[in-house]
């Protein structure tokens, strides 16, 4: 005899977001994925910090996207005459999911010699507890 189990939904989504990090890492690691920045990202008290190393790329040419599960971004690389770097004139656009929910309208970035940081903080008061009121 074979026990079923029911899936949630939510650790579902989690295995999924775990697998997709651990593929990306993989593949900076290896050398796979040529043209995507480096990224970081931070917990802090009430949100996240998401990272991204962009050195010689123009902030002004750079997309950022983000809702409530993850953020997007996208640009190029410059070409440099004579340099076969990793970076070398590459299109790139990378992909973080959030561990958790952010308010998309709470979010700013800012750019500092090449690093793009972009703060968000976490949902408040969507979820709601009730209480369980028995019936006689």
């Amino acid at each position: 005899m074979v026990a079923l189990m029911r899936w949630d939904a939510g650790e579902v989504e989690r295995l999924r977001d775990d697998m997709a990090r651990m593929w990306t890492r993989m593949r900076e690691d290896w050398g796979l994925d040529s043209t995507r920045p480096r990224t970081h990202l931070h917990q802090i008290d009430d949100g996240y910090v998401a990272e991204f190393e962009l050195p010689g790329v123009n902030p002004d040419q750079v997309e950022i996207d983000l809702d409530e599960e993850s953020i997007s971004v996208h640009g190029q690389f410059p070409a440099c005459a004579g340099d076969e770097s990793r970076h070398a004139n590459g299109e790139f656009h990378v992909v973080l999911t959030w561990p958790t929910e952010i308010n998309p309208e709470s979010a700013d970035a800012q750019w500092n010699h090449g690093l793009l940081s972009v703060k968000a903080h976490k949902t408040t008061g969507r979820r709601r507890r009730i209480s369980l009121q028995a019936q006689h």
